[in-house]
């Protein structure tokens, strides 16, 4: 059977695997091309940040490599379903962090560090395999590990990404003091109500603030996930540099949940149109850098992606351009195919 190289998430590297490439930390040979991955060396990778993929030689078995992504797809769904759960416990006794400090909280944070390590697993779930309609406690735990990530993604240091995560994970505890018929009304609320449900910043702030310990930036990312660039959002109304980088990031991670687990205001048929989403708000509404920085990632995740048309043609991804989502360039039975000039053409949705 044939090898051929391919890139994997760290968390998906096993014993024994052949790298393609040297891997260095700190300028030092951690582990050298064509040699086997130890255990030690996926301990390092993974504590390190150093690299969240590396590419190995794989046997060329399309069946085996489709089983083992479904495999680790449920696995990670497994994980994100344990840590709602548990976010759901941590938020039913949250009281208990004013009189017991925060190291329940920095413990369930270095837990969704950890094994979210692995970026790509992470985004490629959200974007394709994510589940509709999610309570408040899977909704924080997405938002966290989409915060974590850009964070990463943005330079941001470890302290800060701790406190990031944080505060992600926090952005909605004002809604637990919410009307329950409010946050769960199916269709367009009043004046009066969306006011109710806006106050959710202000609520999570009074309560986040009063923890001991905590660093006041968590507290500011809560009370302005909700900002907008422009001075358009609440509950503030405070426009650019005024916004704290916390909020700006769970901005970014908040919206991008809601669209893709069918949350957001309209529908959305497909993956482009939720990066389309986020673009478009970047331009007034959302830090224009900080949703750069974003959408030029998870465009290398679209990156071999099978898309079908509609005319129900299967292709494959091979480029996206930032500023033209509609009209990726495709490869059809071996010859590439550019939506831009083909106007009649379409992706319907990706393959799942």
């Amino acid at each position: 059977m044939s090898l051929e190289k391919k890139l994997l998430p760290i968390n998906e590297l096993k014993v024994g695997m052949i790298t393609t490439s040297d891997i260095k930390l700190q300028g030092r040979l951690l582990l050298a091309k064509n040699a086997p991955i130890t255990e030690a060396t996926i301990k390092i990778l993974i504590q390190n940040y150093i690299v969240d993929q590396v590419e190995i030689y794989m046997e060329n078995n399309s069946r085996d490599t489709t089983l083992f992504k479904i495999a680790t797809i449920e696995s990670l769904e497994i994980s994100f379903n344990e840590f709602s759960s548990n976010l759901e416990r941590i938020f039913d006794t949250i009281n208990n962090i004013k009189v017991n400090g925060i190291d329940e909280l920095r413990s369930f944070t270095k837990k969704i560090q950890s094994d979210f390590i692995a970026t790509k697993t992470v985004v490629r779930n959200m974007l394709f395999y994510n589940c509709d309609n999610h309570d408040i406690y899977r909704h924080s735990v997405n938002v966290s590990a989409i915060s974590f990530i850009l964070g990463k993604w943005l330079g941001f240091n470890e302290s800060e990404i701790n406190l990031l995560t944080y505060s992600a994970m926090l952005h909605d505890f004002g809604k637990m003091k919410i009307d329950s018929k409010i946050l769960n009304k199916k269709g367009k609320l009043s004046y009066s109500e969306n006011e109710i449900l806006k106050s959710h910043t202000i609520q999570g702030y009074d309560f986040v603030k009063e923890i001991p310990y905590l660093d006041p930036s968590v507290s500011f990312g809560v009370l302005m996930h909700h900002e907008r660039m422009d001075g358009s959002g609440y509950p503030l109304r405070v426009k650019g540099d005024k916004i704290h980088k916390f909020a700006k990031v769970i901005a970014i991670a908040d919206l991008f949940d809601s669209i893709v687990s069918n949350n957001y205001s309209s529908k959305v048929y497909s993956t482009f149109d939720a990066l389309k989403i986020i673009h478009e708000e970047s331009l007034n509404g959302l830090d224009t850098n900080y949703c750069n920085m974003f959408l030029n990632h998870v465009i290398n995740y679209c990156m071999g992606e099978n898309v079908i048309l509609n005319d129900n043609r299967t292709c494959k991804i091979i480029q996206v351009r930032l500023n033209d989502w509609d009209n990726p360039i495709l490869l059809y039975n071996g010859k590439i195919l550019d939506l831009k000039n083909e106007k009649d053409l379409y992706v319907k949705n990706f393959v799942l």
